[in-house]
């Protein structure tokens, strides 16, 4: 009977999705709220600059974060191949975080730390000249077609909202730092910041 009152009843399907949503508010969003400023203490994460921003907003629309994580879980073997496990305090300034869940590729929690600029060059024209087996597309146009770094600013603005400390002479310079650049230097930016900031945490 209840079953039945529950699919028929718009008034206990609007009470339970209520209930529901107020304990997801309560168990997720209230204690980052609280917890924010003592995070923010403790973590080594450093904001993007103007065009490792634009990287990253390249590296999300090409659909990088759909095959790769940035995200080292809590088991020995994940460690010991990418590094000590990922912390809260590590995504403070990251809208949205791009953690993921499926590893098409390989993790790129700290791939700042491996390779060199022109590894990424070729990497991002040809995966297949560094890595034979890869099934990464490859993105030559990346080296082709130049940003303007029109809404670079008005980004770091919204950010600034978010709580990302950025400071007004950050948000002035930032077009002068992404125009004329390509969104393959932008996005190989992105990708040479990702786990420099927590070396010290990692002990090296």
């Amino acid at each position: 009977m209840l079953s039945k009152d529950f699919t028929q009843s718009v008034f206990i399907l609007i009470l339970s999705t209520v209930i529901v949503a107020s304990f997801s508010l309560l168990v997720w969003v209230v204690p980052n709220v609280f917890m924010a400023s003592d995070l923010k203490k403790i973590s080594l994460a450093k904001p993007l600059t103007a065009i490792e921003l634009a990287g990253r907003d390249i590296y999300i629309s090409e659909g990088c974060h759909v095959c790769h994580t940035q995200m080292v879980r809590p088991l020995e073997a994940e460690i010991l191949r990418n590094g000590r496990a990922n912390k809260e305090a590590d995504d403070i300034y990251e809208f949205p975080n791009l953690w993921g869940s499926k590893r098409t590729g390989p993790d790129l929690t700290n791939m700042g730390r491996k390779y060199s600029d022109q590894w990424h060059v070729i990497h991002l024209m040809d995966p297949r000249n560094v890595v034979p087996t890869s099934i990464m597309p490859s993105y030559p146009w990346l080296f082709e077609q130049t940003l303007d770094g029109e809404a670079i600013s008005d980004k770091m603005r919204a950010l600034r909202t978010l709580g990302v400390p950025y400071t007004d002479a950050d948000i002035d310079g930032a077009r002068l730092q992404v125009i004329g650049k390509t969104q393959g230097e932008a996005l190989i930016r992105y990708l040479q910041s990702l786990g420099v900031d927590t070396m010290q945490d990692q002990g090296e």
